[in-house]
């Protein structure tokens, strides 16, 4: 998935950057002068954090618990086992196995996200 740290725009509060990814901030500053921007203007750059997906299996085994119910009634209340106070028994298994599996999927289908978030620097940097 990852293809460079860094990226740059214009704004810091751009929420699209368009820019490509690089591996260093001279990198981004080079080519924001390659792609027109003027020498001496400010640039934002940040740092580009992959979006990783997965399925929360708190709303999945809520979910599965309202259609048992709505589909046997009450001889399904109880499933899957919740603790109060605790939640779901055995839930970080279940998180783990359902993410890799959607990921693998994803993979597989050709479907990984090409996005990202950008967490901007402090700073502008100037165009050299």
């Amino acid at each position: 998935m990852s293809k460079g740290k860094y990226t740059w725009s214009d704004n810091q509060t751009d929420e699209i950057w368009y820019g490509e990814r690089f591996d260093t901030i001279e990198e981004c500053i080079s080519d924001a002068r390659e792609t027109g921007k003027e020498i001496g203007s400010k640039i934002a750059i940040g740092i580009c954090e992959d979006y990783i997906p997965y399925a929360d299996c708190d709303t999945l085994l809520d979910r599965l618990s309202e259609d048992a119910y709505e589909t046997c009634g009450e001889v399904a209340e109880g499933f899957p086992y919740f603790e109060s106070g605790k939640g779901y028994k055995d839930i970080e298994s279940l998180q783990e196995k359902i993410n890799k599996a959607l990921n693998e999927w994803l993979e597989e289908t050709k479907q990984t996200p090409s996005f990202y978030h950008v967490i901007p620097l402090k700073d502008m940097y100037e165009v050299k």
